[in-house]
């Protein structure tokens, strides 16, 4: 095996290394929801009750999927009579919003 080799597997090596140790999780997720969206939800056993500013809004679901690298997390909520969802893809402890209503107006 040539220098070159050698050098391209550790780069790739170290990078995938670097991407599994900043890998954000749900914990870090719940707070990333709380500052942006305002959002905090408390688990009180079989119910998740979640308050957006005082204003109560309901929790439907919740996908995640953590691959190692990166996570993806899908909420659904209620507000009212409105409906909305939350996308969210977390890479390098941090989280980017691509919901196509980021603020749930």
């Amino acid at each position: 095996m040539n220098n070159v080799m050698k050098w391209a597997l550790g780069l790739v090596g170290a990078v995938l290394l670097i991407l599994v140790m900043t890998c954000p999780n749900e914990e870090d997720y719940t707070k990333w929801l709380s500052t942006e969206h305002g959002i905090v939800c408390v688990n009180t056993g079989p119910d998740m009750g979640c308050k957006r500013q005082e204003a109560e809004v309901k929790w439907n679901s919740r996908y995640i999927m953590h691959a190692g690298i990166y996570i993806q997390v899908r909420d659904k909520y209620s507000e009212g009579n409105m409906d909305f969802e939350i996308k969210a893809f977390g890479i390098f402890n941090h989280f980017f919003d691509y919901s196509s209503n980021p603020n749930g107006d």
